[in-house]
């Protein structure tokens, strides 16, 4: 269990820059992390009221859906509130894309740019933000590096697409080969001193990372979740970068059993957050294994089909509501994943509301024929679990499910994998269907990545066309790098905002 106390321990490691010294903003979300809950539901009460407010009075989407529903913006005045109001589905967002643009801003406000989801459900879901909702992506990405005991001192490692790292200094993509280094860490190293920020390609050979990883010996390195699960399976368990402190995943599902095998061989914890580019950092994952929302910015429901709160314990649909931008406000957003609902105190000690584990998006699994996953779970288990002797030559794995209900395990190899790699995954495979369903193992010349540039482990010919790519997004992977102004004043959220 965390405390205030110690949270200021560590944001004393955190040092401004100049321009920024006199900046509230970081002091004040370390404050509102422990703040009585009912402090802190009236704070985002105050928020979501200011939002409704204008939203009815200048968004025209908002303003048709108050009328038609007999609806004044103080029947929306507190969290508990929101399933007063229907789900705003992608679907939405494309078809009322000119409604849901505020006709005029608030005093101070100004447009920032459109920022656009990855596109693996589908058509890519566009969104207009402000430059105050751009610059909370900054102030936000501090506040999970000190969660997750970031020393800003070191060196942070990134390997991404290089259409989501910062273009080099001629302006173009980080090529294939290339090292782009930063001297300071993206986004947070706008307002503190950092340490360098080294990006990699993700396209390079996964032979290429580990020497690039065992060269730079960095003390952080964030990835998708699945390139860490390449690595960890490409280095054979000799992993060539010791020293290495702590991972980030991003941007894909993480299973528990790739948790312990990217831990076991990397030698480092693995931290997560969860975030989309229409809404920005939505939530960090604390050490109880919650994601905390980040309510000054915006807020969180698990809700079933009807878009009522789910009980604790059980799983629904994850939506958001965006508190900050005016410019496209989205009041209960569906993200499209699925998140466990949770409640009562946070055993790590923060008051801040949260939702469970991330178990999936939905449009992954609407289509799929009953006992789907249980069958892909024993696959994944399988491999996941496989001793690092018999995994040897292993590099990349996906299942696809066909047509008449048989299954694919697709595998790129480095060279022969062992004779007992294939009996294990045949001993798992019986064990889950009883032989009844049809398996083919077979080896491939590479998996192709999804149009977003995802890697799916999973795909089935039971998705519809548009989502066989879908994946949670979990670090907002499209978010603009050009400069920022100074930040000028203004303030984050506090109970008596």
């Amino acid at each position: 269990m965390t405390s205030l106390a110690e949270e200021r321990e560590v944001q004393a490691q955190w040092r401004l820059r100049p321009e920024c010294r006199e900046l509230p903003w970081f002091d004040q979300l370390l404050a509102n992390e422990f703040l009585d809950p009912a402090r802190l539901n009236a704070m985002s009460g105050q928020l979501l009221s200011r939002m409704i407010d204008f939203a009815v009075a200048q968004v025209p989407y908002y303003g048709r859906l108050f009328a038609q529903a007999g609806l004044q913006p103080a029947d929306v005045r507190a969290p508990g509130d929101l399933p007063r109001l229907p789900v705003l589905t992608k679907q939405h967002l494309h078809a009322e894309q000119d409604a849901l643009r505020a006709k005029a801003l608030p005093r101070g406000e100004r447009q920032w740019g459109w920022f656009s989801s990855s596109g693996t459900t589908g058509r890519p879901a566009n969104v207009l933000h402000t430059v105050a909702s751009n610059q909370l992506f900054g102030i936000l990405a501090q506040r999970q590096y000190r969660w997750f005991r970031f020393d800003p001192a070191n060196t942070l490692a990134t390997i991404r697409l290089a259409s989501q790292l910062p273009p080099g200094p001629d302006r173009r993509p980080n090529p294939v080969g290339a090292t782009l280094r930063l001297p300071a860490w993206r986004y947070a190293g706008r307002y503190f001193a950092t340490g360098p920020h080294l990006c990699f390609n993700v396209e390079n050979p996964v032979e290429d990372q580990l020497a690039w990883l065992a060269e730079h010996r960095p003390d952080y390195l964030q990835s998708y979740s699945e390139t860490l699960e390449h690595l960890a399976f490409a280095c054979d368990g000799r992993w060539p970068a010791p020293g290495l402190r702590r991972l980030m995943a991003i941007s894909e599902q993480l299973t528990p059993s790739m948790r312990r095998r990217i831990e076991e061989t990397l030698g480092a914890e693995v931290e997560q957050n969860y975030g989309l580019n229409e809404v920005g950092i939505v939530a960090i994952r604390c050490t109880a294994g919650r994601y905390h929302v980040h309510v000054e910015h915006c807020l969180a429901e698990v809700v079933d089909d009807a878009g009522q709160p789910c009980l604790p314990g059980t799983v629904g649909r994850l939506v958001v509501t965006a508190l900050r931008n005016p410019a496209m406000p989205l009041i209960r957003y569906d993200t499209g994943d699925l998140a466990r609902a949770e409640d009562g105190p946070c055993p790590c000690g923060r008051t801040s509301p949260s939702f469970g584990e991330v178990v999936g998006r939905y449009s992954r699994i609407a289509y799929l024929p009953e006992g789907t996953l249980p069958r892909v779970g024993a696959l994944r288990a399988a491999l996941e679990s496989m001793p690092p002797a018999e995994a040897r030559n292993l590099r990349q794995f996906q299942v696809h499910q066909d047509r008449d209900g048989g299954f694919e395990l697709r595998l790129v190899e480095a060279g022969d994998l062992p004779e007992g790699f294939a009996a294990r995954v045949r001993e798992a495979w019986q064990a889950a269907t009883g032989d009844a369903v049809p398996l083919r193992i077979v080896r491939v010349d590479a998996i192709a990545r999804s149009p977003g540039g995802k890697f799916q482990d999973f795909t089935s010919d039971f998705m519809p066309a548009p989502d066989r790519d879908a994946a949670p997004a979990a670090e907002a992977p499209g978010r603009a790098d050009a400069a920022i102004p100074p930040p000028t004043g203004g303030g984050m959220a506090t109970a008596g905002d």
